[in-house]
């Protein structure tokens, strides 16, 4: 398999995220919310809006995201929230296992809706790409996640 992987970079949808004007390289985003760490905390976890408005930018659906340094899987998170396939990495089972719990939690479809709705650029994706299991509750079982 010698096929040239091809890095993705999607200034349209960075122009859309960001009321069709240039984004600069200072995002003002909201600080890790307090439902964001229900299942458990880790050190350095980061906001899902910041891995969302990333992975919007740099890749498809269903495309594959890999996280060599899971810890909490708020790449997963992220990842499965906007219709990408995640595979992480962490080897303290501790943070394994609040990712697993997280991941459990957006199983819930309510809950996965709940998450979607507060962050601001999934909800400013909806307007162009609605989301378009709304009427399947088993969106998350053709979305891998794998810690």
């Amino acid at each position: 398999m010698n096929e040239k992987v091809v890095l993705r970079f999607s200034r349209k949808m960075v122009f859309y995220l960001n009321e069709d004007k240039q984004m600069t390289d200072v995002w003002r985003l909201p600080a890790i919310a307090p439902w964001e760490k229900s299942c458990g905390k880790h050190p350095t976890q980061k906001p899902l809006s910041l891995l969302s408005r990333i992975i919007l930018s740099s890749t498809n659906k269903n495309d594959w995201i890999l996280d060599p340094f899971a810890g909490s899987c708020t790449t997963g998170i992220a990842a499965n929230l906007i219709g990408r396939r995640f595979l992480g990495i962490e080897r303290d089972l501790t943070f394994v296992e609040v990712g697993t719990n997280r991941r459990k939690e957006i199983d819930n479809y309510s809950m996965m809706l709940s998450y979607r709705s507060k962050i601001k650029d999934i909800v400013k994706l909806e307007t162009i790409e609605p989301f378009e299991s709304s009427c399947c509750e088993n969106v998350q079982d053709d979305l891998p996640f794998i810690c």
